[in-house]
């Protein structure tokens, strides 16, 4: 039993209140009574973090997260075995388990990123939000406004309105995505005098808008991780005799120290070790390969990298799938050691396969993480996982690609 657990079994009362700060949960309750968190955090490493097995319970002024890699922010954060649970200012990173007319998970991203804009002038942000049912946005950054501040389930669209912000002012808050429970999106961006001015629009609703689900090949999908083998730096393993074409690769993380934008690369490389052109470097600005069988995907929380791997032109003998972090911002050089925990995931189809940590990254920026390679008419994967100091431009160059 761990000290939390043991504390609220023996207070026994009808409330237990929390002092602000973080604890490590699990935690059970068992009897009828008030969880006060007075703004402290609980988490687990994996879940469920949280479990409400009594009637008769209130819980509020809360945060529950699940922070282990191996679950991450698929993990249960809070199960409710009793209908009736009061949730009173809860905020939840992970899923959600037993609220009536809730799916369990939301497939909101942690991080929106709105880049460099215009300075004393007025911007508008076009963002797409996935919601599995109705939510109410709240806003907790001064001098921005949403539209609609109710999302139907479904894909939809959310205008974000920023106020003229003078030069090199910087934006950082928070959005709340709030059902019974809250989920948090942190917002980023900086206006600066030679930014474009942003003025994207809202599309139309349509006359007869429904639910539009997330297609299933934009987004990693589940798995209970201790059924999926770890791999090593440097191990090659056959990929082709799981009797699947598509391969899906996804970077994760636990948390970021500070805001950043992690993005996905493909090189398709010839023989030689290089592209053939510039179209076979496949990025946000290009995210189809020329014969379309390599994709990128916003699914969430991260990029996808999707490969279709016997439509590759018979002349590309290797995919290089790497990750590099955006550096922007005069003094900004953030590294991998700002990523928490980095976990490359990799899937035949819909099945997870293989999983490889990501350790020991510091001063790194750009990281080569898998290579998809034939070999002897078989696709084999060779999990690199190095990481590069000199960020992107130097890798670009490696495979030929002129960066200007």
């Amino acid at each position: 039993m761990n000290r939390l657990q043991e504390a609220f079994t023996e207070n026994g009362g009808p409330v237990f209140t929390l002092t602000p700060g973080e604890y490590e949960g699990p935690l059970r309750v068992d009897r009828p009574c008030t969880l006060d968190g007075c703004g402290a955090t609980l988490w687990a490493d994996g879940g469920p973090v949280l479990v409400i097995e009594a009637a008769g319970v209130t819980v509020k002024n809360l945060r529950v997260e699940v922070m282990g890699t191996e679950t991450g922010s698929r993990g249960t954060a809070l199960l409710l075995r009793q209908p009736g649970t009061v949730l009173e200012q809860v905020e939840v990173r992970g899923d959600v388990t037993g609220l009536p007319g809730e799916s369990p998970h939301w497939d909101l991203p942690p991080l929106l990123s709105l880049g460099d804009f215009a300075a004393e002038t007025e911007n508008s942000f076009s963002l797409t939000l996935t919601a599995p049912a109705e939510a109410e946005l709240l806003c907790g950054l001064g001098g921005v406004s949403l539209s609609p501040a109710r999302l139907a389930a479904g894909t939809r669209t959310v205008l974000l309105q920023v106020d003229a912000l003078r030069d090199r002012t910087v934006l950082y808050g928070d959005l709340f995505v709030k059902t019974r429970v809250l989920r948090r999106i942190c917002v980023t961006g900086r206006a600066m005098k030679d930014a474009p001015r942003r003025r994207e629009t809202a599309p139309a609703p349509a006359e007869a808008e429904g639910p539009v689900p997330v297609p299933a090949e934009l987004i990693a999908p589940a798995s209970e991780g201790e059924c999926v083998p770890y791999v090593k730096r440097g191990q090659r393993v056959p990929f082709q005799e799981r009797g699947q074409k598509l391969l899906k690769a996804a970077l994760e993380y636990r948390s970021l120290r500070q805001p950043l934008e992690l993005d996905a690369y493909v090189f398709l490389l010839q023989g030689n070790g290089r592209v053939q052109g510039d179209a076979d470097f496949v990025f946000f600005g290009n995210s189809v390969s020329p014969d379309g069988a390599v994709r990128l995907a916003e699914g969430g929380r991260v990029s996808l990298v999707l490969a279709e791997l016997e439509k590759l032109d018979p002349a590309v003998e290797r995919l290089a799938i790497c990750y590099s972090i955006y550096e922007g911002g005069e003094g900004a050089s953030p590294t991998f050691a700002q990523v928490q925990e980095p976990l490359l995931r990799i899937f035949a189809g819909e099945e997870e396969v293989f999983r490889l940590k990501l350790e020991d990254l510091r001063v790194e920026k750009t990281l080569v993480a898998v290579e998809v390679y034939r070999y002897k008419g078989q696709w084999k994967l060779n999990f690199v996982g190095a990481g590069y100091r000199d960020g992107l431009r130097r890798l670009c160059e490696s495979y030929g690609v002129e960066v200007e």
